[in-house]
């Protein structure tokens, strides 16, 4: 019987833990990667790997990351709730932006153009993933602490200072520069350490993680509008800087803890794989999450603004609204995580982008706000699993496991290009004055099914690749 090389695994199977070897610890042939027809056993030596005796520091670390990902006790989860806490400060705050869109565009940047204010929330967006693609070889390098305690003490420091901004320029200086730089830093290292720590059950750990931006939107966006007109903006965002030390503090204490054993390597991980350009796979899925990324965050930063011009409701009703459509991302991130099993991630990642796509496109036709309700609930339900599946996916499309890190890096940042995109232009094609939205819908919506029909195609070609590997069985 045919047994496939380690480097063209189905999709049903799963990367193994990877435990931080030194780079002349683990050594894969060429020829093994090449060629796909080698009879390959399931043992170290015929899978061409040479393994070499360790030195003292790496096998200690190596045991300690296999002990912690094998047992997966209270410790491991430990981590992935610091984890859920960093995505509710970071990417969390980041997604509750629009309840501050609204305020710019009515009161305190009320003379400056929404098209222009939207940069602050694109800014944002744009800097928490490149500077999570950036913060990766740092990681990689051993200066977690380091980057764990810088992001912290910037996010931090940008809400507080943003509480001090009266013009265009300080808001998007504070929000969008040192709040998403400092997003940036933290995330990786975060997600990273909850990786490190699991194996069987290292998707529900992820899954429990990346709710913390649910948890976020929830939190911030009532906060906001409960405390805005007994305190006024500058003391509300003081409150939301404070909570947000609150929430890094208690992640810091949890995390940190456990960065003692990653140690640090003189080899840094690459930023750029020229290699990645010459596989369809690739290039199709980073088409994907380009045009996807587009579409993924104008309707979080425009649900109150259309519910306040559009449909006319109350400045209150407004802001609630963003927390009922992260919401509703809840059930759909735990959902996707056990569909995806079932059915496998391209499949559940093109059904998610097609309805979501859909129902963009239905926005147009909302006019009351019964509907919006019930649209953008099941708009959140429908949008969740794009941000579980994305990361999730990347292994497969990998011809060897060394380089899922530096492709997850240009995948990542092929989605903010999305994000550099689309929400200026959005900006540019709504009426505040008039309540017209259509365009922006529009546009999003094509956007959003451009990546769908992007996804197809990377589907197609999974489907096939697995189908040649099993008649070589």
């Amino acid at each position: 019987a045919r047994r496939l090389p380690v480097c063209c695994l189905p999709r049903s199977t799963p990367f193994p833990l990877v435990t931080n070897f030194a780079k002349h610890d683990i050594e894969l042939t060429s020829s093994q990667c090449m060629n796909p027809t080698s009879d390959v056993d399931h043992s170290l030596e015929s899978r061409h790997v040479s393994v070499e005796p360790p030195r003292r520091e790496d096998a200690t670390m190596s045991s300690q990351l296999a002990h912690g990902a094998a047992s997966e006790g209270m410790s491991a989860w430990l981590q992935a709730i610091g984890a859920c806490l960093i995505y509710t400060a970071t990417w969390g705050f980041l997604s509750a932006y629009g309840s501050y869109q609204i305020y710019y565009e009515s009161v305190l940047l009320k003379e400056t153009s929404p098209a222009t204010i939207t940069w602050v929330g694109t800014v944002e967006g744009v800097l928490v993933i490149l500077g999570g693609v950036a913060s990766g070889p740092v990681y990689d390098r051993g200066f977690v602490r380091e980057l764990l305690l810088v992001g912290s003490a910037l996010v931090v420091a940008g809400i507080i200072l943003l509480s001090l901004s009266t013009k265009f320029y300080q808001v998007l200086l504070t929000q969008g520069f040192c709040v998403g730089i400092g997003s940036g830093m933290l995330y990786t290292p975060s997600i990273a350490l909850v990786s490190s720590c699991f194996h069987k059950r290292r998707a529900h750990a992820i899954c429990l993680a990346t709710c913390g931006t649910a948890f976020g939107v929830i939190l911030y966006p009532i906060v906001f509008v409960k405390l805005l007109p007994r305190i006024g903006f500058a003391w509300t965002t003081r409150v939301l800087g404070l909570i947000t030390l609150v929430e890094l503090a208690i992640a810091m204490s949890i995390m940190i803890p456990h960065t003692k054993q990653r140690a640090r390597t003189s080899e840094s991980r690459r930023l750029f794989d020229l290699k990645a350009l010459s596989e369809p796979m690739f290039v199709i899925y980073c088409l994907a999450l380009f045009f996807m990324w587009i579409a993924y965050w104008v309707p979080f930063f425009i649900i109150p603004s259309f519910a306040r011009y559009r449909l006319g409701a109350s400045s209150t009703l407004s802001f609630y609204l963003l927390a009922v459509a992260h919401a509703a991302t809840l059930p759909g991130r735990i959902l996707a995580v056990y569909a995806s099993t079932r059915y496998g991630m391209p499949q559940m990642l093109l059904a998610s982008s097609i309805s979501t796509g859909v129902m963009l496109l239905a926005w147009t036709a909302v006019g009351t706000i019964n509907a919006y309700i019930v649209l953008i609930s099941m708009l959140g339900l429908a949008m969740a699993p794009l941000a579980v599946l994305v990361p999730a996916i990347i292994p497969q499309i990998c011809p060897r496991k060394e380089v899922v890190g530096v492709r997850m890096g240009m995948a990542w940042a092929s989605a903010s290009f999305g994000v550099l995109v689309g929400t200026p232009v959005s900006g540019k094609l709504i009426n505040v004055e008039t309540g017209s939205f259509w365009r922006a819908q529009v546009f999003i919506g094509v956007a959003m099914l451009a990546g769908s029909a992007c996804v197809a195609f990377l589907w197609r070609a999974i489907s096939r690749r697995d189908k040649l590997l099993a008649t070589r069985l």
